[in-house]
């Protein structure tokens, strides 16, 4: 009997271990380590005068990019070294750490710290030490946003300075305190003493050195007035603009590459700029300016072969731009005059209009397709060439209606770029005019005209098929001047220069294509008809920037919208 038993239970013992399943691992671990504050170096210690700092946690951990992750305020030169031993992060501040008396450290660990098994940041780690009697307890917080776009910036470096001249930012090696904004545009430099201090915002980027050393490509921002702080003013709340500095005009590239354009970048606009050359009194030498933006082109024309030398343009900000020798007979063999589509692009391939073959070889000429486009009848339609266009044979513009030649039309030179031309007709809504450019339509620069031969039919809209928006702009100063957009994408739909003579004013923009739009205002303090940047060492903040999406226009409908001149915190956290 007692055999039997014993046979049973191994029986059963070998089916149980015959039936095992795999095991699960149990629920996903996600708590972050936590310090163990009975083995760690003690945090919030006042007289510190270690030279190493322990944290131990309750588990296994590993550091993540800890010279990205940790962050400390104020710099400490040189900056410590962050190692690892099983469950202990040691900082190593140096045999002679060089902390500055009576301050209070904070060391942010940031993500850093991580189990080893699942990745949980360690939450909230800060190490926070003084050299003096006491912990200092008062805070700097705020938010950075674009000057353009009044949109959060994430990354910026904000720092406070306790050495207060202007040039403390691009000659002190650290600031005092600093801290970088997060995804929303925020920051918070805790545990600053009191005192005053000098504020910056300086776009770094996500590793920088901690100073403004690069003016002409980080951009800066800085409040208006030094902070204070004492025991009765314990917080200080900053919203500050970063901006591209606008400091005095350079030259950044010039590209003379090809034979009858120089295109030259500026540092800021460059408008009105004199300039001479080596050429001026050789007869028949002839040129052209065009601005956009920071970019200037210098069109000129040589009536004769520069192959044998080159010369030299000679702007009033003391450039000197040598021009390479070209030859001018192989680029007016290849040039084709043509117009530009929407995008910039010319029509076919080739900017200069050459289709291949050996240089020199001209194109055959060619008669493109027609375009269509949907034009509103109370317009000009604005045509953009490859090159500046200096006489026009309205002879060459056979324009028609419903079959019959229509010369109610005029073709004029464009006031703002000397590559287009404004064709204003009397347009009839619902009708269509068809256009074709004939060979000799127009002349460039060069002395070449067109040979190609371009057709077009403007298909005029009616009034059903637009829309009108009555855009009212409130809280505006009475005697302040303004600059309003009205934008389609990056395409300038609407403009209009104003002083406002009251609170409030009204605008309607009647025979608008349906679509969405975004109104912009621009407190245009010195009435230049544009917004400007602004200056650090001339104390000037960019000028403001009001910009809303308003609602989609619709064709056959009158859009009500307002936008608001005046600081609308409903995008910003308040700091209250």
């Amino acid at each position: 009997m007692k055999n039997f038993i014993c046979i049973l239970l191994l029986a059963v013992l070998a089916f149980s271990c015959a039936k095992q399943g795999s095991l699960t691992g149990g629920p996903k671990d996600t708590v972050p380590p936590v310090m163990d504050t009975l083995r760690s170096s003690p945090n919030y210690v006042t007289r510190f005068n270690g030279k190493e700092i322990k944290l131990t946690f309750n588990e296994w951990v590993v550091l993540k990019e800890a010279s990205k992750e940790m962050v400390i305020s104020p710099p400490i030169d040189p900056v410590p070294k962050v190692s690892l031993k099983k469950k202990t992060v040691i900082v190593d501040l140096g045999d002679n750490p060089k902390l500055r008396e009576n301050t209070t450290y904070t060391i942010n660990f940031g993500a850093a710290v991580r189990d080893l098994h699942e990745s949980n940041a360690a939450e909230d780690l800060r190490f926070i030490f003084s050299t003096g009697a006491a912990i200092d307890s008062l805070k700097v917080e705020g938010i950075i946003l674009d000057a353009l776009t009044n949109e959060p910036v994430e990354n910026i470096t904000v720092m406070l300075y306790d050495n207060l001249t202007d040039s403390a930012v691009v000659k002190e090696k650290k600031p005092y305190y600093f801290s970088k904004t997060d995804k929303t545009g925020q920051f918070s430099i805790k545990n600053v003493r009191s005192g005053q201090f000098k504020a910056i915002a300086v776009d770094e980027g996500p590793i920088g050195n901690l100073r403004w050393d690069r003016p002409d490509n980080e951009r800066v921002g800085f409040p208006d007035s030094l902070i204070m702080l004492s025991d009765t003013l314990q917080r200080a709340a900053l919203v500050v603009a970063v901006f591209k500095n606008q400091g005095p005009l350079k030259k950044i590239s010039a590209n003379p590459d090809r034979y009858g354009v120089v295109k030259i970048v500026w540092s800021d606009r460059p408008e009105n700029i004199s300039f001479r050359t080596a050429l001026d009194s050789l007869p028949g030498f002839s040129t052209r300016i065009e601005y956009d933006k920071d970019t200037m082109m210098v069109w000129y024309n040589i009536p004769q072969d520069t192959t044998t030398a080159a010369w030299w343009l000679i702007t009033g900000v003391a450039d000197t731009i040598r021009i390479k020798a070209l030859s001018r007979s192989n680029f007016i063999a290849r040039q084709r005059v043509r117009p530009l589509d929407d995008s910039g692009a010319t029509p076919a391939a080739g900017a200069r209009g050459g289709s291949g073959g050996k240089p020199g070889t001209p194109a055959p000429p060619k008669v493109f397709p027609l375009k269509t486009v949907p034009h509103i009848p109370g317009k000009p339609y604005l045509f953009r060439f490859n090159s500046p266009i200096v006489s026009i044979d309205t002879v060459k513009w056979i324009v028609t209606q419903d079959s019959l030649l229509f010369r109610n039309f005029s073709v004029v030179p464009d006031s703002v770029s000397v590559r287009a031309l404004r064709l204003t007709a009397a347009w009839k809504p619902g009708g269509s005019l068809q256009l074709t450019l004939l060979p000799g339509a127009v002349t460039d620069l060069y002395g070449v005209s067109n040979v190609d031969t371009f057709q077009y039919q403007f298909n005029l809209l009616t009034e059903k098929q637009l829309g009108t928006l009555n855009l009212t702009v409130e809280n505006t100063q009475p005697g302040g001047h303004y600059l309003l957009e009205i934008l389609n994408g990056q395409t300038k739909e609407a403009e209009k220069r104003f002083t406002a003579a009251s609170t409030t004013t009204l605008f309607q923009f009647k025979e608008m294509m349906p679509g969405s739009f975004i109104a912009k205002i621009v407190i245009d303090k010195n009435d230049n008809g544009r917004w400007d940047t602004g200056s650090y060492f001339e104390k000037r903040q960019p000028e403001v920037i009001f910009v809303k999406k308003l609602d989609a226009l619709r064709a056959n409908w009158e859009l009500e919208a307002t936008i608001s001149a005046e600081k609308d915190d409903g995008k910003r956290k308040k700091l209250n």
